[in-house]
């Protein structure tokens, strides 16, 4: 199998298993990462590990794997490719934790970036060489990477196709956290359970909010905060988080 999935309580780890191409996403990966996304939310799945085996994370589109693709059968091919990989990693209902070692680039680096929360091993190498391969950043990395580091490092990752070491991502904001290289995937796990534990609706319309924060306004915020928050108000998880503060506990919360 080019994707193993590997369970730890109610996280699935998603584990890229393509090591000898360094993980590179060819067509048979790519349609078992969406089939993997589909069962995660129907399944009870509460948070997403995203790793690779072997050396590195992702080198990205396995350009080999499509043959010599132009015009409109290149533009069908990445609709069915990058595009619906990142739409279905930036829409998913359940939480993602990518954890990332060696390198990360191309269409890897778009779905570590898609995640909630990127953890990488100090080895990790971000690289968005599109460009120098005279093709047009896809997957919305153009669209990713000025909202965590800003127009002036984003052209520079993007145009000039400079490669990003793991201290500096962490630096510019690109990832979130940095781990060492043995303590990677515990580190992973540590986060993904600490989004699982948390009330799964409230989760659900924070993400929502967060993935939309460049694109409404203020008066849209205002209102969706005011109706979400009388929606959650109303459950067990509310009640409970309300009686953990005031008891000066850790909340037990159900899902409710």
């Amino acid at each position: 199998m080019e994707l193993l999935v590997e369970r730890s309580g109610g996280v699935a780890h998603f584990v890229l298993n393509r090591p000898d191409a360094y993980n590179a996403i060819d067509a048979a990966l790519r349609d078992q990462l969406l089939a993997a996304l589909d069962a995660a939310e129907s399944d009870g799945t509460t948070c997403v590990v995203l790793r690779g085996e072997g050396r590195g994370f992702c080198a990205g589109m396995d350009l080999r794997a499509g043959g010599a693709k132009r015009g409109v059968d290149l533009a069908q091919a990445m609709a069915r490719s990058s595009s619906r990989l990142t739409e279905r990693f930036l829409r998913s209902s359940v939480p993602i934790v990518s954890a990332v070692h060696g390198a990360c680039a191309g269409l890897g680096l778009t779905l570590a970036l898609a995640a909630d929360h990127c953890v990488a091993a100090e080895d990790a190498r971000f690289v968005a060489a599109f460009v120098g391969r005279s093709l047009v950043p896809d997957g919305a990395i153009a669209l990713l990477l000025p909202r965590l580091v800003g127009s002036a490092r984003a052209r520079r990752m993007l145009l000039f196709g400079d490669q990003v070491g793991a201290a500096d991502a962490y630096e510019w904001g690109m990832i979130g956290e940095l781990a060492g290289a043995a303590d990677l995937v515990e580190r992973a796990q540590a986060r993904a359970e600490t989004l699982a534990a948390l009330p799964g609706h409230v989760v659900r319309y924070t993400r929502s909010l967060l993935a939309r924060s460049f694109d409404i306004g203020l008066d849209t915020v205002l209102f969706e905060e005011q109706v979400v928050q009388g929606v959650v108000s109303t459950s067990d998880d509310y009640a409970e988080g309300a009686a953990a503060f005031f008891e000066k506990r850790p909340p037990r919360f159900t899902g409710h």
